[in-house]
This record gives structure tokens, sequence and C-alpha cells, in this order.
């Protein structure tokens, strides 16, 4: 069995998320060869009191074709500030097309971007509207230069000066597997998790079995602080809980259903002190893709289903297949 920290426990992470070759300025060709491996430039730091990263080989002149992402995740009501050392010098270039740094409010490639920076002048010091900064540094195949030394620390979420610090969080961690199964909200106090009034941050690990997948249906679903993500969500992640498998999170008023690539799947609820009605109920069901197996329903939706799932009252299938025709 394997058992996930909890989120209270891991208050801060720098992840390298991926490194790939990049492409020379204009139209001449990849310096970078199809052979050529990827060279690491980062490490996975875990500090509550903040950390310094920096580009390889800092205070060096960094390599060329290199492209580095990096997550730094807050704890629940902290917010993070960068900033730069002086010391810091970056291929200058027309709105920084090519040699940059580029910084996302938010864990993703595609959150809102605060800016991208270049040339000699270090940026000035960069404040996170949440948990989240996403950074990426790159670096083309010509003029390479010193590059940077960034320091982060966190610092109180303003959205939350009335409710005070977050107290330590209750370990809520839920193993499943199976044909199917019912993840729901109610299992945190039925299982002695936590109690009805305590913040909480939970993981359900569902593990289908060997050669399937994982189709996930909302039964339940409602956000007592709806829209306000930093106070309720329920987030479904695909092959690990890490933030870069993150597949949908939902705190508005609709969730809808989630198709897994993998065979295991994590659900994520989070609430805290006046969110805990917030509340959610899921049924999982694990197949196979066809050709389906003797023992197995096809669900005309590219899904083999276990025949013990065929008239059980629930519908397994995408399309309710394996409800119709019933006595």
């Amino acid at each position: 069995m394997t058992h996930g920290r909890s989120f209270f426990h891991i208050v801060a992470s720098l992840i390298i998320l991926h490194l790939s070759g990049a492409t020379k300025k204009g139209t001449e060709k990849q310096t970078t060869s199809e052979a050529q491996k990827p060279v690491q430039c980062g490490t996975w730091t875990k500090y509550a009191e903040g950390g310094i990263f920096t580009s390889p080989n800092y205070p060096n002149k960094y390599p060329p074709d290199r492209e580095c992402v990096y997550i730094i995740e807050a704890a629940p009501r902290q917010c993070i500030e960068l900033h730069f050392d002086e010391k810091y010098s970056i291929e200058p270039s027309w709105e920084c097309k090519f040699d940059h740094i580029e910084v996302r409010d938010g864990p993703f490639g595609f959150s809102p971007i605060i800016g991208r920076f270049c040339g000699q002048q270090n940026p000035p010091m960069i404040k996170s509207s949440g948990r989240f900064l996403w950074i990426k540094f790159f670096a083309d195949g010509e003029l390479e230069s010193i590059g940077f030394s960034a320091r982060y620390n966190f610092t109180p979420d303003p959205d939350f000066k009335d409710l005070g610090v977050l107290k330590p969080l209750p370990v809520c961690e839920f193993e499943m597997g199976g044909p199917e199964g019912i993840v729901e909200s109610v299992q945190i106090v039925k299982e002695g998790k936590a109690s009805e009034t305590e913040a909480v941050d939970c993981k359900w690990y569902i593990r289908a079995p060997p050669r399937s997948k994982i189709y996930l249906r909302f039964l339940d679903y409602e956000m007592q602080n709806s829209n306000e993500c930093k106070r309720n969500f329920v987030a479904v992640y695909d092959g690990s809980s890490s933030v870069e498998d993150l597949k949908a999170k939902f705190c508005s008023t609709v969730a809808n259903d989630v198709m897994l690539r993998t065979g295991l799947g994590v659900i994520r609820m989070w609430a805290d002190e006046g969110s805990r009605n917030s509340r959610f109920q899921m049924l999982f069901t694990s197949f196979q893709e066809p050709p389906c197996e003797a023992n197995t329903f096809f669900c005309h939706s590219n899904m083999c289903i276990n025949n013990t799932l065929v008239c059980n009252g629930l519908q397994n299938c995408v399309y309710p297949w394996d409800e119709n025709h019933c006595k």
C-alpha cells in the first residue's frame, strides 16, 4: 500500500517539470540533435522557510539550448515572493524573444503571465496572488550569459487576513480499488479522519486492476463557497498526486465526468474551516479498452467493464448501456 504525504507537510515544492532542446534564433536550424539528451538544470527542494534556485552553471555562463520549468508551491493561506539577485544577465532581445525568464501566476504554463524578463537589469520583486508560481528559463543556441539566482519566501495571503493562521491539517488519505467504488466526502468524518469543523486536505488513491483505466462520474457535488477555489475544491489527478498530473479542478457550481488515461486516479478535496459543508460523491469504474475479454461488457464508448457491473443499479458506462433492458 502506498501512502502519500498530507499536503500540510509539503508546504513548499520547487519542481523541475521538464527540460527540452530549444531552437536557435530566426529561421536557423536546431543545434540540439535528436540523439542528444537534455541536461537537467535544477533540483527539487522543499523548504518551509523558502529557498534559492539558479540558472545552470550560475554564476558562470549558462549552457545553450535549455528550457527549464519550475513550480513554487506555498502552504494554504500563503503567497510567494520571488526576488532576483542583482548579479543577473540574460541575453537581451526585443520583447525577450530569445533567452528569457517567464513567470506566471499559477501552477501551469497557461496561468496568467506576470512578465517575461531578459537583459542586464534584474526583474523587480514578484508576488503571487495565490499559492503557486510557474517559472520558465529558456536559452537558445547562442550568446549565453551568467543567468540568474532567485530567492523565494512565503507571506500571508491577504484574502485570509480575517481567518488567521491555518491550524495543522489532519492526515486524511484513503486507498480504494476494484472494478468500481464510491468516493464521497462523508468518509472523512465516518472514518475518523477529521472532525466536522476542521479544515481538510484529503486524498483518495484509486488503483485499477492491471491493464485498466478509470472512469469517474459525479453523483453529487456542491461547494459551500462556490467559485472560491482558495477555500474549497475537488481536484482529479491522473497518474500521481503531483501538480503536473492535475486533470481537472472543480470549485464552481458544476463538476464534469472525467476519463483517466492511467490506472491510478487521485481525488483531492480541500475545504477550509468555513467550507466544511462542501460535499461530493463520485462513482469510479475500472475499464479496459477493446477488444473486450469474455468476462467483460462492451459499453459502446471504447470501454469494456466487468460483467458484474451490468444491471447493478448504477450507470458505469458513459452512456447507460449497462443498465438498459434490466428487469
